[in-house]
């Protein structure tokens, strides 16, 4: 695979023009005045515009008008997930009707998104703008891109990691996080046991070393060339270390007075006896049955644990990983 993008096949990133152009364009100067609140996912050949970490916005570039075009889901202008009057549920829509609609845009946002997606776009984005943190997130609700609908449908391993962070000092350090919030993510289809399956199946392909590390180097420099402020410059291969995978748990309080908090029905879930203060073992297989203790850097996957009491409204956590957790469970 070469090392440089092209226009035709991109394995994940815009093209120079495709960057000049939005540097030029309204939703930039959107961006500029909302940095504290808006994160931009690179894709291949497109931008999503991220808001409480919730694309509001496909952007893409029109190589022969030389223009910007955006897509939008009609749910975010009236609040209905479908345009009677086009009879579609998505359509293009004029970059400078978004900056007039942005508010109207967050408010059915913050109608529709959960607390954990709100608690993650803050929390990255609290990252990103402390110039002290020793982490930068370069992605948010990251997807491995399929070649095909039916690549994608017989894939058992779909790449999915909600955010992607790079320490600022070389060698870089990759986080892959997965965010949790509250006692009701850490069961069920999308809980812990789900996320250790994945995880192992990307490091059982070696997918890091195979496609995402490329990936990650072209949304870097994709970000640079937007005008992002990326604190670092453009790595090299030899510069980005093998990752390393974070579970991130915030709110990590008890729902009711002498209930378990959410470490401890994780606990439930993921070992065969009762650490961590657990008071009951799930009755459905646990993590260390199928995969091991992954607490344990003997483990053949390990993860670090950081816990949180802070919710939504309290957080104030400003480094995304080395920042002011209650508790870090780091494997031994």
């Amino acid at each position: 695979m070469k090392e440089t993008i092209t226009e035709k096949k991109l394995t994940r990133g815009i093209t120079k023009d495709f960057a000049e152009a939005f540097k030029h364009s309204e939703l930039y100067k959107l961006y500029g005045e909302h940095k504290d609140e808006l994160f931009i996912g690179v894709r291949n050949n497109y931008l999503n515009l991220y808001y409480n970490c919730d694309s509001i916005a496909k952007i893409e570039y029109k190589k022969r008008e030389r223009k910007i075009v955006c897509e939008i889901d009609q749910y975010y202008l009236d609040g209905n997930h479908y345009n009677v009057k086009e009879k579609v549920k998505r359509y293009k829509i004029e970059q400078s009707e978004i900056f007039k609609q942005y508010e109207t845009i967050k408010i059915h946002s913050n109608t529709k998104v959960t607390p954990e997606k709100k608690a993650q776009s803050k929390l990255v984005l609290l990252n990103n703008n402390n110039k002290e943190s020793n982490w930068f997130c370069i992605d948010v609700e990251y997807v491995k891109q399929f070649s095909s609908k039916q690549e994608r449908k017989e894939a058992d391993f779909n790449g999915r990691f909600d955010i992607i962070a790079l320490s600022k000092a070389k060698p870089h350090k990759v986080a892959l996080i997965e965010l949790k919030y509250g006692s009701g993510a850490i069961g069920g289809k999308s809980g812990i046991y789900k996320h250790v399956e994945d995880f192992t199946k990307f490091c059982d392909k070696d997918y890091f070393q195979g496609h995402l590390k490329e990936e990650m180097i072209e949304i870097i420099k994709s970000q640079i060339e937007l005008g992002i402020a990326v604190p670092f410059e453009l790595p090299s291969k030899k510069e980005v270390l093998s990752p390393e995978f974070y579970f991130i748990t915030l709110d990590n309080n008890a729902e009711k007075e002498n209930s378990n908090t959410p470490k401890q029905t994780m606990a439930g879930y993921l070992f065969n006896d009762k650490r961590w203060g657990c008071t009951k073992i799930t009755t459905i297989d646990s993590v260390e049955s199928k995969f091991g203790d992954i607490t344990r850097k003997d483990n053949k996957f390990y993860a670090t644990f950081l816990f949180s009491k802070e919710t939504l409204k309290s957080l104030v956590i400003k480094d995304i990983i080395d920042g002011c957790y209650d508790e870090k469970i780091i494997s031994e």
